[in-house]
């Protein structure tokens, strides 16, 4: 339980760190004005900018947090966003993320089989061919094809398809980390020990293998369901979903700084999130990582 304090300092400590290099960041963004060669933006909207960030105001950083919790609209237009459109957004990607997360586990499932089957026989190639196609498949590609039948023609929800699409990538990548780890479990001497005593297959493998492979699994997670939220923001836009990754998105081409600001801080505390219930996760399910700790 100490450690697991520890950590969770740790890892809290990061979120004020963000919020800081982002505000920091934006604050130190050149805004031209109408005066310039560029003409990009007024000089009524740049101050506006300046305002929104508390640019020059003593603890001028606590601005953004400051209109938050009062329940004002962050940024300089309508549009801004409050505190409650902002959770709401970002539920909705945490969902699809979810969602993501789960028909990954099932891609990593069938393709570790698929993979430990394919070794025997003279289908092998695709074991190493299969993650080569999802790796150098970038995730708008997929997401582009399905849009027509998706958007146009409603054949599906497009919060269920931009969570499949996002999914692929990191299942065959778990698949192919879970596929090597069985390999290496099976090919064991307690694997053979177990089954010279009469046990089936299935439950060698289901009370002595997975145990063994589950805390390599546990080991990805974490960057896996990282990427899978910041995948969701390319599949949001094409799919047109209104929640955090679109927002995110139109806050930085719109240079809403201030939602820029509290949205990096969000998302930030959102992985941190995710990095201490894996860690709980590994607690809880490998002795190993118990007695590591004590």
């Amino acid at each position: 339980m100490r450690q697991l304090l520890v950590r969770l300092g740790r890892q809290l400590v990061l979120v004020p760190i963000v919020a800081l290099a982002s505000y920091f960041l934006m604050a130190s963004l050149p805004l031209t004005t109408e005066y310039d060669s560029k003409r990009q933006v007024s000089p009524e909207l740049a101050a506006s900018y300046r305002r929104d960030l508390g640019v020059g105001q003593p603890l001028g950083f606590l601005r953004p947090w400051q209109k938050l919790f009062r329940g004002e609209r962050l940024g300089t237009s309508a549009q801004g966003v409050t505190g409650d459109e902002l959770l709401l957004k970002l539920s909705g990607s945490v969902g699809v993320g979810l969602v993501a997360l789960a028909l990954a586990l099932v891609w990593a499932l069938g393709f570790a089989l698929l993979k430990n089957r394919w070794r025997k026989g003279r289908l092998a190639v695709l074991g190493d061919a299969v993650p080569a196609m999802a790796f150098g498949t970038p995730v708008f590609i997929p997401a582009l094809l399905l849009a027509p039948a998706v958007v146009e023609r409603g054949h599906m929800l497009p919060e269920l398809t931009a969570a499949l699409v996002i999914s692929v990538w990191p299942g065959i990548f778990l698949g192919t980390l879970l596929g090597d780890a069985l390999e290496t479990e099976l090919a064991r001497d307690y694997v053979r020990t177990a089954a010279s005593k009469g046990l089936p297959p299935s439950v060698v493998m289901r009370r002595h293998v997975l145990p063994n492979v589950l805390p390599a699994l546990l080991d990805a997670i974490g960057p896996v369901a990282t990427a899978l939220l910041a995948g969701s923001f390319a599949a949001e836009r094409v799919f047109g979903l209104p929640y955090f990754g679109q927002l995110y998105v139109l806050a930085v081409l719109q240079k809403q700084v201030a939602v820029v600001v509290v949205a990096t801080t969000v998302f930030a505390s959102v992985l941190v999130s995710v990095g201490l219930v894996v860690e709980i996760v590994r607690l809880l399910v490998d002795p190993r990582a118990r007695e590591s700790r004590t």
